[in-house]
């Protein structure tokens, strides 16, 4: 998942006003940003398929630093715990913490079952697998983070708000629609790399809208 997880940032701008924009948004995009960065450093492992862009040809092979529940919201913990300290405002460690969670949380919806919970060798892995339906998952990411925006974001800010999911969705597309027969981000560095500069792009552009 990708724009999706902006809705749920949108929710936690409404609700926490005092909060500066920028946590929640980096808050739902922590785990993915995390994964990127240890990606390229070889400490976590992805396989990706040349042969297809589909987002379930995918292989999540190790992310437990990243992308389970129990040791991922630890390391948030750790995360928005200084930036609590840096801004001196208590309240932006469990929004930190409540945005990065909802990333997992997410993307247990979309993802096989390939999401480790505490992020041990020999733990559960979960997914509902909505990628195996690549168009329903296409369809229904995009109506989540619309319909977050029309019930969250302010009047003067929504249709920016819908432009830019709407933009960079229609980017993501081949992952979920298969347009090309290969995948033009074949490596696991790449794939990163992209992955790294999609969400930090797509924040920084809602932080300049919102």
């Amino acid at each position: 998942m990708f724009v999706g997880h902006f809705a749920i940032a949108f929710l936690l701008i409404f609700l926490f006003p005092q909060v500066p924009v920028w946590v929640p948004l980096v808050g739902v995009s922590f785990p993915d940003l995390l994964w990127g960065v240890l990606i390229l450093l070889g400490k976590e492992e992805v396989s990706v398929s040349k042969d297809s862009p589909l987002q379930r040809s995918i292989v999540f092979k190790k992310y437990p630093y990243s992308h389970s529940f129990v040791l991922t919201g630890g390391i948030s913990i750790i995360a928005g715990g200084l930036l609590s300290v840096v801004l001196g405002s208590l309240i932006t460690l469990p929004v930190f913490v409540l945005a990065s969670s909802s990333h997992w949380l997410l993307d247990t919806v979309v993802h096989l079952a390939d999401l480790p919970v505490l992020g041990f060798d020999g733990d559960r892995k979960v997914g509902f697998g909505l990628w195996k339906w690549g168009r329903v998952a296409f369809l229904a990411e995009l109506v989540l983070y619309v319909l977050f925006a029309v019930v969250f974001v302010k009047t003067s800010e929504l249709l920016p708000v819908v432009a830019v999911g709407v933009l960079f969705h229609g980017i993501n597309a081949n992952s979920f629609l298969g347009l090309s027969r290969k995948n033009p981000f074949g490596s696991p560095r790449t794939y990163a790399s992209v992955a790294l500069v999609g969400f930090g792009v797509m924040s920084t552009i809602l932080l300049l809208v919102l």
